[in-house]
Protein backbone atom coordinates (compact mmCIF):
# COMPACT_ATOMS: atom_id res chain seq x y z
CA UNK A 1 0.00 0.00 0.00
CA UNK A 2 2.55 1.99 0.68
CA UNK A 3 4.61 1.45 -2.27
CA UNK A 4 1.86 2.13 -4.47
CA UNK A 5 1.23 5.45 -2.65
CA UNK A 6 5.03 6.78 -3.13
CA UNK A 7 4.69 5.42 -6.85
CA UNK A 8 1.65 7.68 -7.16
CA UNK A 9 3.33 10.64 -5.64
CA UNK A 10 6.47 10.45 -7.90
CA UNK A 11 4.37 9.97 -11.07
CA UNK A 12 2.63 13.01 -9.60
CA UNK A 13 5.45 15.42 -8.96
CA UNK A 14 6.81 14.48 -12.68
CA UNK A 15 3.53 15.93 -13.86
CA UNK A 16 4.15 19.17 -12.11
CA UNK A 17 7.54 19.29 -13.27
CA UNK A 18 6.76 18.79 -16.40
CA UNK A 19 4.02 21.13 -16.55
CA UNK A 20 6.85 24.05 -15.59
CA UNK A 21 9.30 22.86 -17.73
CA UNK A 22 8.99 25.46 -19.85
CA UNK A 23 10.38 28.61 -17.55
CA UNK A 24 9.62 32.26 -17.85
CA UNK A 25 12.58 33.61 -18.01
CA UNK A 26 13.51 31.57 -20.77
CA UNK A 27 10.46 32.51 -23.12
CA UNK A 28 10.75 35.64 -25.60
CA UNK A 29 7.73 37.62 -25.13
CA UNK A 30 6.22 39.94 -27.84
CA UNK A 31 3.35 42.30 -26.68
CA UNK A 32 -0.03 42.02 -28.67
CA UNK A 33 -0.07 45.60 -30.12
CA UNK A 34 2.76 44.47 -32.67
CA UNK A 35 0.45 41.42 -33.82
CA UNK A 36 -3.22 41.94 -34.92
CA UNK A 37 -6.07 42.13 -32.12
CA UNK A 38 -9.66 41.52 -33.63
CA UNK A 39 -12.74 42.04 -32.25
CA UNK A 40 -12.39 45.46 -31.09
CA UNK A 41 -15.13 47.99 -32.85
CA UNK A 42 -13.70 51.32 -32.03
CA UNK A 43 -10.14 52.51 -32.79
CA UNK A 44 -10.19 54.79 -29.65
CA UNK A 45 -12.04 52.67 -26.59
CA UNK A 46 -12.55 53.92 -22.94
CA UNK A 47 -9.44 51.87 -22.17
CA UNK A 48 -7.13 49.92 -23.90
CA UNK A 49 -8.45 46.67 -24.45
CA UNK A 50 -11.86 47.72 -24.54
CA UNK A 51 -15.45 47.73 -26.00
CA UNK A 52 -16.87 51.16 -26.15
CA UNK A 53 -15.83 54.23 -27.58
CA UNK A 54 -14.07 56.88 -25.56
CA UNK A 55 -16.48 59.80 -27.80
CA UNK A 56 -19.41 58.52 -26.24
CA UNK A 57 -17.94 58.25 -22.35
CA UNK A 58 -20.16 61.18 -20.88
CA UNK A 59 -23.26 59.72 -22.16
CA UNK A 60 -22.84 55.78 -21.34
CA UNK A 61 -24.00 54.87 -17.79
CA UNK A 62 -21.53 53.94 -14.90
CA UNK A 63 -22.75 50.42 -15.41
CA UNK A 64 -21.63 50.34 -18.91
CA UNK A 65 -18.66 51.61 -18.45
CA UNK A 66 -17.03 49.10 -16.30
CA UNK A 67 -18.36 46.46 -18.46
CA UNK A 68 -17.20 48.13 -21.41
CA UNK A 69 -13.93 47.45 -19.91
CA UNK A 70 -13.71 43.79 -19.81
CA UNK A 71 -12.19 42.18 -23.30
CA UNK A 72 -14.81 39.73 -23.98
CA UNK A 73 -14.99 38.72 -27.82
CA UNK A 74 -11.30 40.31 -28.29
CA UNK A 75 -8.67 38.03 -29.62
CA UNK A 76 -5.49 38.23 -31.12
CA UNK A 77 -4.41 36.85 -34.37
CA UNK A 78 -0.54 35.75 -34.83
CA UNK A 79 1.84 33.19 -37.02
CA UNK A 80 5.07 31.42 -35.21
CA UNK A 81 6.89 28.33 -36.03
CA UNK A 82 7.68 27.85 -32.45
CA UNK A 83 7.14 24.02 -31.03
CA UNK A 84 5.36 25.77 -27.79
CA UNK A 85 3.19 29.24 -27.30
CA UNK A 86 2.94 30.89 -23.69
CA UNK A 87 1.17 33.96 -22.68
CA UNK A 88 2.01 36.34 -19.63
CA UNK A 89 -1.09 38.78 -19.11
CA UNK A 90 -1.71 41.29 -16.56
CA UNK A 91 -5.98 41.75 -15.39
CA UNK A 92 -8.01 44.64 -14.07
CA UNK A 93 -10.22 43.45 -11.68
CA UNK A 94 -9.07 40.20 -10.66
CA UNK A 95 -12.73 39.35 -10.29
CA UNK A 96 -14.27 35.89 -9.59
CA UNK A 97 -17.44 34.74 -9.70
CA UNK A 98 -19.32 31.73 -7.99
CA UNK A 99 -21.05 30.30 -10.88
CA UNK A 100 -18.28 30.93 -13.61
CA UNK A 101 -14.80 29.40 -14.18
CA UNK A 102 -11.99 31.57 -13.60
CA UNK A 103 -11.07 29.94 -16.68
CA UNK A 104 -13.55 31.82 -18.50
CA UNK A 105 -13.38 35.31 -16.46
CA UNK A 106 -10.08 35.69 -16.94
CA UNK A 107 -8.13 33.47 -18.80
CA UNK A 108 -7.29 33.30 -22.45
CA UNK A 109 -7.73 30.37 -25.16
CA UNK A 110 -5.55 29.48 -27.90
CA UNK A 111 -6.52 27.88 -31.55
CA UNK A 112 -4.78 26.69 -34.39
CA UNK A 113 -5.71 26.71 -37.65
CA UNK A 114 -6.03 23.28 -39.48
CA UNK A 115 -7.06 23.71 -42.82
CA UNK A 116 -10.23 25.37 -43.16
CA UNK A 117 -11.11 25.10 -39.34
CA UNK A 118 -9.93 26.36 -35.83
CA UNK A 119 -8.69 23.54 -33.77
CA UNK A 120 -8.62 24.28 -29.86
CA UNK A 121 -5.21 23.77 -28.12
CA UNK A 122 -5.14 25.21 -24.89
CA UNK A 123 -6.31 27.19 -22.06
CA UNK A 124 -4.17 29.60 -19.88
CA UNK A 125 -5.04 29.35 -16.49
CA UNK A 126 -5.43 32.54 -14.15
CA UNK A 127 -2.67 33.02 -11.59
CA UNK A 128 -0.48 30.58 -12.16
CA UNK A 129 2.47 32.59 -11.77
CA UNK A 130 4.47 32.30 -8.44
CA UNK A 131 4.52 36.53 -7.83
CA UNK A 132 3.69 39.55 -5.45
CA UNK A 133 1.11 40.53 -8.16
CA UNK A 134 -1.87 38.66 -7.93
CA UNK A 135 -3.39 40.14 -11.40
CA UNK A 136 -0.41 39.41 -12.80
CA UNK A 137 0.12 34.97 -14.78
CA UNK A 138 1.87 32.93 -16.94
CA UNK A 139 0.92 30.23 -18.46
CA UNK A 140 1.88 28.12 -21.08
CA UNK A 141 -0.94 27.30 -24.06
CA UNK A 142 0.90 24.54 -25.57
CA UNK A 143 4.19 22.47 -26.30
CA UNK A 144 6.09 19.72 -27.72
CA UNK A 145 5.08 20.77 -31.55
CA UNK A 146 6.93 20.61 -34.43
CA UNK A 147 8.60 23.62 -35.73
CA UNK A 148 6.51 25.02 -38.66
CA UNK A 149 4.27 27.96 -39.62
CA UNK A 150 1.36 27.95 -37.83
CA UNK A 151 -1.68 30.45 -37.39
CA UNK A 152 -3.31 30.97 -34.28
CA UNK A 153 -5.89 33.01 -32.46
CA UNK A 154 -5.91 33.75 -28.52
CA UNK A 155 -9.16 34.87 -27.14
CA UNK A 156 -8.70 37.04 -24.08
CA UNK A 157 -10.52 37.20 -20.83
CA UNK A 158 -14.83 37.33 -21.12
CA UNK A 159 -15.45 38.82 -17.64
CA UNK A 160 -12.29 40.94 -16.63
CA UNK A 161 -10.25 43.09 -18.84
CA UNK A 162 -6.35 43.26 -19.12
CA UNK A 163 -3.97 45.88 -19.30
CA UNK A 164 -1.53 43.98 -20.67
CA UNK A 165 -1.06 40.77 -22.88
CA UNK A 166 2.41 39.15 -24.20
CA UNK A 167 2.52 36.03 -26.40
CA UNK A 168 5.37 33.82 -25.16
CA UNK A 169 7.73 31.56 -28.13
CA UNK A 170 10.86 29.81 -27.46
CA UNK A 171 14.06 31.98 -27.99
CA UNK A 172 15.12 31.61 -31.63
CA UNK A 173 11.57 31.63 -32.82
CA UNK A 174 9.16 34.11 -35.11
CA UNK A 175 6.39 35.53 -33.31
CA UNK A 176 4.63 37.44 -36.50
CA UNK A 177 1.22 39.38 -38.04
CA UNK A 178 -0.72 36.63 -39.09
CA UNK A 179 -0.06 35.40 -42.85
CA UNK A 180 -3.69 33.81 -43.55
CA UNK A 181 -6.67 35.91 -43.59
CA UNK A 182 -8.99 34.13 -41.66
CA UNK A 183 -11.19 35.71 -39.22
CA UNK A 184 -9.63 39.22 -40.36
CA UNK A 185 -12.07 41.87 -41.84
CA UNK A 186 -11.85 43.65 -44.75
CA UNK A 187 -14.63 45.97 -46.81
CA UNK A 188 -15.99 43.13 -48.37
CA UNK A 189 -16.42 41.29 -45.42
CA UNK A 190 -17.06 42.64 -42.47
CA UNK A 191 -17.73 42.14 -38.56
CA UNK A 192 -20.95 41.26 -37.27
CA UNK A 193 -22.04 43.07 -33.92
CA UNK A 194 -23.74 41.63 -30.88
CA UNK A 195 -25.47 43.41 -28.47
CA UNK A 196 -27.05 41.79 -25.74
CA UNK A 197 -26.62 40.67 -22.42
CA UNK A 198 -24.49 38.43 -19.68
CA UNK A 199 -25.26 35.77 -21.84
CA UNK A 200 -23.92 37.50 -25.18
CA UNK A 201 -20.83 38.62 -22.71
CA UNK A 202 -19.96 34.93 -22.58
CA UNK A 203 -21.49 34.00 -18.77
CA UNK A 204 -20.53 31.47 -17.91
CA UNK A 205 -18.27 29.79 -20.66
CA UNK A 206 -15.86 27.53 -19.01
CA UNK A 207 -13.29 29.91 -21.46
CA UNK A 208 -13.47 32.19 -23.74
CA UNK A 209 -13.67 30.17 -26.96
CA UNK A 210 -16.97 29.20 -25.80
CA UNK A 211 -18.90 32.55 -25.75
CA UNK A 212 -21.16 31.77 -28.58
CA UNK A 213 -20.20 34.85 -30.19
CA UNK A 214 -16.21 33.54 -30.85
CA UNK A 215 -18.46 30.07 -31.43
CA UNK A 216 -19.88 31.81 -34.65
CA UNK A 217 -17.05 33.86 -35.57
CA UNK A 218 -15.25 31.00 -35.92
CA UNK A 219 -17.89 29.07 -37.66
CA UNK A 220 -18.74 31.79 -40.09
CA UNK A 221 -15.11 32.76 -40.72
CA UNK A 222 -15.88 36.30 -39.65
CA UNK A 223 -14.73 38.51 -37.26
CA UNK A 224 -17.45 39.52 -34.53
CA UNK A 225 -17.46 42.53 -32.17
CA UNK A 226 -18.92 41.35 -28.40
CA UNK A 227 -21.20 44.10 -27.15
CA UNK A 228 -22.68 41.96 -24.44
CA UNK A 229 -23.24 44.00 -21.23
CA UNK A 230 -24.31 41.76 -18.30
CA UNK A 231 -27.41 43.19 -16.41
CA UNK A 232 -27.37 45.60 -18.42
CA UNK A 233 -28.28 45.67 -22.46
CA UNK A 234 -31.40 47.97 -21.68
CA UNK A 235 -31.76 49.84 -25.10
CA UNK A 236 -29.67 52.79 -23.84
CA UNK A 237 -29.55 55.21 -27.03
CA UNK A 238 -26.33 56.11 -26.32
CA UNK A 239 -25.54 52.18 -27.30
CA UNK A 240 -27.43 52.56 -30.13
CA UNK A 241 -25.47 55.61 -31.20
CA UNK A 242 -22.13 53.28 -30.60
CA UNK A 243 -23.32 50.73 -32.12
CA UNK A 244 -23.33 53.12 -35.37
CA UNK A 245 -20.22 53.98 -35.23
CA UNK A 246 -19.07 50.36 -35.88
CA UNK A 247 -17.87 49.40 -39.26
CA UNK A 248 -20.22 46.18 -39.13
CA UNK A 249 -22.15 44.66 -41.80
CA UNK A 250 -24.77 42.85 -39.60
CA UNK A 251 -25.97 43.59 -36.20
CA UNK A 252 -27.68 40.87 -33.74
CA UNK A 253 -29.65 42.37 -31.07
CA UNK A 254 -30.04 39.87 -28.31
CA UNK A 255 -31.23 41.92 -25.20
CA UNK A 256 -34.41 40.34 -24.44
CA UNK A 257 -33.50 38.75 -21.01
CA UNK A 258 -32.36 42.27 -19.50
CA UNK A 259 -35.53 44.20 -20.63
CA UNK A 260 -38.91 44.25 -19.75
CA UNK A 261 -41.98 44.63 -21.84
CA UNK A 262 -42.16 48.18 -20.61
CA UNK A 263 -38.28 48.95 -21.69
CA UNK A 264 -39.27 47.62 -24.56
CA UNK A 265 -42.72 50.00 -25.51
CA UNK A 266 -40.35 52.73 -24.20
CA UNK A 267 -37.05 52.26 -25.99
CA UNK A 268 -36.71 49.44 -28.61
CA UNK A 269 -38.98 51.56 -31.85
CA UNK A 270 -36.25 54.49 -31.27
CA UNK A 271 -33.31 52.44 -30.69
CA UNK A 272 -33.48 50.10 -33.81
CA UNK A 273 -34.64 52.86 -36.03
CA UNK A 274 -31.67 54.74 -35.40
CA UNK A 275 -29.64 52.31 -36.28
CA UNK A 276 -31.72 50.95 -39.53
CA UNK A 277 -32.30 54.72 -40.53
CA UNK A 278 -28.16 55.17 -40.47
CA UNK A 279 -27.76 51.83 -42.42
CA UNK A 280 -30.37 50.76 -44.58
CA UNK A 281 -29.07 48.18 -46.01
CA UNK A 282 -27.45 46.37 -42.87
CA UNK A 283 -29.32 43.20 -41.68
CA UNK A 284 -30.76 43.10 -38.47
CA UNK A 285 -31.53 40.18 -36.27
CA UNK A 286 -34.03 40.69 -33.38
CA UNK A 287 -33.53 37.68 -31.35
CA UNK A 288 -36.28 36.08 -28.25
CA UNK A 289 -35.84 35.32 -25.04
CA UNK A 290 -34.42 31.55 -25.00
CA UNK A 291 -36.87 29.11 -23.86
CA UNK A 292 -34.67 29.30 -20.19
CA UNK A 293 -35.89 26.01 -18.38
CA UNK A 294 -37.39 27.69 -15.31
CA UNK A 295 -40.13 28.11 -17.36
CA UNK A 296 -41.04 25.14 -17.76
CA UNK A 297 -42.96 25.62 -14.23
CA UNK A 298 -42.40 28.98 -13.07
CA UNK A 299 -45.34 30.54 -14.36
CA UNK A 300 -45.17 34.01 -12.82
CA UNK A 301 -41.51 34.38 -15.46
CA UNK A 302 -43.13 32.31 -17.95
CA UNK A 303 -45.52 35.04 -18.09
CA UNK A 304 -43.53 38.20 -17.83
CA UNK A 305 -41.17 36.55 -20.58
CA UNK A 306 -44.11 35.77 -23.14
CA UNK A 307 -44.92 39.57 -22.66
CA UNK A 308 -41.89 40.93 -23.49
CA UNK A 309 -41.58 38.33 -26.42
CA UNK A 310 -45.14 39.63 -27.77
CA UNK A 311 -44.12 43.52 -27.08
CA UNK A 312 -40.84 42.23 -29.09
CA UNK A 313 -42.99 40.37 -32.48
CA UNK A 314 -45.34 43.18 -32.41
CA UNK A 315 -42.99 46.09 -32.35
CA UNK A 316 -41.14 43.46 -35.26
CA UNK A 317 -44.50 43.63 -37.18
CA UNK A 318 -44.64 47.21 -36.84
CA UNK A 319 -40.87 47.56 -38.99
CA UNK A 320 -41.74 45.53 -41.37
CA UNK A 321 -45.08 47.34 -41.93
CA UNK A 322 -42.81 50.91 -42.00
CA UNK A 323 -40.68 48.62 -45.16
CA UNK A 324 -37.64 48.29 -42.61
CA UNK A 325 -37.37 45.24 -44.76
CA UNK A 326 -33.76 44.49 -43.52
CA UNK A 327 -35.05 43.42 -39.90
CA UNK A 328 -34.88 39.62 -39.37
CA UNK A 329 -36.89 38.16 -36.77
CA UNK A 330 -35.54 34.96 -34.53
CA UNK A 331 -37.73 33.14 -32.13
CA UNK A 332 -36.45 31.72 -28.72
CA UNK A 333 -38.08 28.32 -28.62
CA UNK A 334 -36.09 26.54 -29.67
CA UNK A 335 -32.72 27.80 -29.31
CA UNK A 336 -31.16 25.66 -26.62
CA UNK A 337 -32.82 22.57 -26.87
CA UNK A 338 -35.85 21.17 -25.21
CA UNK A 339 -34.37 18.89 -22.37
CA UNK A 340 -33.39 22.10 -19.63
CA UNK A 341 -29.46 21.29 -19.44
CA UNK A 342 -27.96 24.58 -20.88
CA UNK A 343 -27.28 26.54 -17.98
CA UNK A 344 -25.51 27.11 -15.14
CA UNK A 345 -28.25 28.20 -12.74
CA UNK A 346 -31.17 28.44 -15.11
CA UNK A 347 -30.20 31.64 -17.49
CA UNK A 348 -26.28 31.40 -17.88
CA UNK A 349 -25.55 28.72 -20.30
CA UNK A 350 -22.70 26.12 -20.05
CA UNK A 351 -20.37 25.77 -22.98
CA UNK A 352 -23.36 23.09 -24.33
CA UNK A 353 -26.00 25.74 -24.12
CA UNK A 354 -23.29 28.07 -26.22
CA UNK A 355 -23.11 25.76 -28.54
CA UNK A 356 -26.77 24.89 -29.00
CA UNK A 357 -27.72 28.92 -29.10
CA UNK A 358 -24.60 29.27 -31.53
CA UNK A 359 -26.02 26.52 -33.95
CA UNK A 360 -29.67 27.70 -33.79
CA UNK A 361 -28.44 31.25 -35.00
CA UNK A 362 -25.83 29.81 -37.34
CA UNK A 363 -29.19 29.00 -39.76
CA UNK A 364 -30.13 32.20 -40.06
CA UNK A 365 -26.31 34.08 -39.97
CA UNK A 366 -24.99 32.31 -42.85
Amino acid sequence: MRKGFLLLLSMLLLICVYAQSIKEQDVKFVSIDSLMVIGKGFNQSTVKYGRLPEALRAELRPELLELGANSAGLAVRFNTDSPFVAVKWTVLNDFSMSHMPNTGIKGLDLYVLDGANWHYVGTAKPNTKSTVNPKESYAVFVKNMTVQNREFIAYLPLYDGVSSVEIGVEQGAQVRLPQNKRLIKSEEKRPILFYGTSITQGGCASRPGMAYTNILGRVLDRETINMGFSGNARLDFSMAKAINMANIEALVIDCLPNTTAQIIRDSAYTFITHIANFRPDMKIYMVENPNFPQLFVDQESKEKLDEENSEWRELYARLIAEDYSNIIYIRGDNLLGQDGESTVDGTHLTDLGFLRFSESLIEYLK
